[in-house]
């Protein structure tokens, strides 16, 4: 739906693309302050779901949609972090030589 969203009318790029995907997950309001704070001054988010994985549905919603087929992708860079908000956000760029 937001891939759809942020393309409009464009269609699907069919060259080359590079895909940036930065998680960040909400901490939980059970969390102590002190745990709190450790997550917001860059305490690596370990738990699940994994990385790995979130990749690859975010991949498959944008296929034929923001590119033609996820094979088009030649580079990927995924994070995931705490914080404050709950978001994912997604850059797709063309990656032509």
């Amino acid at each position: 739906m937001m891939a759809k969203a942020a393309m409009g009318a464009s269609p699907p790029l069919e060259t080359p693309v590079a895909v940036h995907i930065y998680v960040t997950f909400a901490i939980p309001p059970s969390y102590s302050k002190k745990r709190t704070e450790a997550c917001l001054n860059g305490e690596q988010h370990i738990k699940k779901p994994d990385l790995t994985n979130i990749v690859k549905s975010i991949e498959d919603g944008m296929n034929g949609i923001v590119y033609k087929d996820d094979s088009q992708i030649v580079s990927i860079h995924a994070k995931k972090v705490w914080g404050t908000v709950g978001m994912v956000e997604v850059l797709v760029k063309e990656d032509i030589i």
